[in-house]
């Protein structure tokens, strides 16, 4: 990792401030460079659950092994779309600040073992490292979208699952094309059903998810997947009415029936991973995912609250239902009803609330004209403002 020439200066500048405090303090230099490097990545947010971070690593190790000799800023200029950047740009993100952290750990073991030149030599790393990530990716220097998009020979492409709803098959499509294969559909089946009738993301799916059955309503209890502080439910619970002759429902009815009313459906990893390639094979640019999209556009035209749907889709917020499904998408209006472990935020569009603004006083300018139009139609004299000299 090489620190270009401004960074350098950047770096020597910061010496000279961790030295002069280091003075006045009476301490080390270590330590006062130590601090700097925690103001630094103090700035980054790495409260995110589990699943996300192991998503962020994945991520991260899958672009520095497959471009080893790439620079951050080749590799943030990869992208091809704006959501691809912003996923690379948070893994990056997380994982540098964690690599930051790292170092910084094992200097201050190697300190309290007085491996003093080991300690020293793991500070000036992290220091480094610290240097060069704020100024690519926390500066008002770091790369934007805008960058990438405004580099010779940029060609947008879109991945997209919300586009992709057109050409994505009817689920009882694929549980048909599933059934050509006794062992592929007895391992995917279930989980497919559950996912395109419930918009569930595939990583609840792999929580595992309780189904049961009562008048009418398939139930399905979700532990969220997407959760923090801030956003997501731990759990929430979704019901959707039975529809006529629909294979998802009976698929799901039927594992409910056959385990005594209840059932607890997951799906492991390797199965995911099984069914994802299949989609890739016969279904290409249709994912798991897009059936996530469909239940919002099914919603979405069945007039169903922006509340409700937020707790269907899992969302703490009514904002994020924006970017899931078009309601010109449906393939028929769904009846489901859902509570989340949280209260969703609602935010109502601004039209919502405002009243129109009062006419003028006068009616107006263009009352005025229209008024004026009318005499004059109508053979009149038309009457005009009086005009005062000043």
């Amino acid at each position: 990792m090489e620190l270009t020439k401004k960074q350098k200066q950047i770096a020597e500048a910061r010496l000279m401030i961790a030295h002069q405090q280091s003075i006045d303090s009476g301490t080390f230099i270590e330590i006062q460079i130590d601090k700097m490097i925690k103001g630094i990545i103090g700035q980054v947010k790495t409260n995110a659950n589990d699943a996300s971070k192991e998503q962020y690593r994945k991520h991260y190790r899958s672009a520095i092994e497959r471009h080893p000799d790439a620079s951050y800023h080749e590799l943030l200029m990869q992208a091809g779309t704006a959501s691809s950047f912003d996923k690379r740009r948070t893994a990056f993100r997380f994982c540098i600040t964690e690599e930051i952290q790292n170092l910084r750990r094992k200097s201050e073991k190697a300190m309290r073992s007085k491996d003093y030149e080991a300690g020293k030599k793991l500070i000036q790393e992290a220091f480094k490292l610290a240097i060069k990530f704020e100024d690519e990716f926390l500066s008002e220097n770091r790369i934007l979208f805008t960058d990438v998009k405004s580099q010779e020979g940029f060609k947008k492409v879109s991945f997209s699952k919300k586009q992709g709803l057109k050409k994505a098959p009817n689920p009882d499509v694929v549980l048909n094309g599933l059934e050509l294969k006794k062992d592929l559909y007895n391992r995917h089946s279930l989980a497919f059903a559950i996912i395109s009738t419930f918009g569930i993301r595939p990583a609840e799916m792999q929580k595992g998810v309780k189904l049961t059955f009562k008048d009418g309503m398939i139930y399905a209890l979700v532990k969220g997947a997407k959760v923090s502080d801030d956003k997501g439910h731990k759990h929430r619970a979704i019901g959707s009415s039975v529809r006529d002759n629909n294979k998802c429902d009976q698929v799901i009815l039927n594992a409910i029936y056959n385990n005594g009313g209840e059932v607890l459906a997951t799906q492991t990893k390797n199965d995911y991973e099984s069914l994802r390639k299949y989609f890739n094979y016969h279904y290409n640019g249709t994912s798991l995912y897009t059936y996530r999209h469909q239940v919002a556009s099914d919603l979405k035209k069945a007039g169903v609250s922006k509340r409700q749907i937020a707790e269907v889709m899992g969302h703490r917020t009514t904002e994020s239902q924006v970017h899931y499904g078009y309601a010109r998408s449906s393939r028929g209006g769904r009846s489901m009803v859902a509570k989340g472990s949280n209260e969703v935020i609602s935010s109502p569009d601004i039209k919502d609330y405002l009243k129109p603004k009062p006419a003028p006083a006068g009616g107006g300018t263009g009352s005025r004209i229209a008024k004026a139009k009318n005499n004059l139609s109508q053979g009149g004299q038309a009457s005009y403002p009086k005009l005062t000299p000043r």
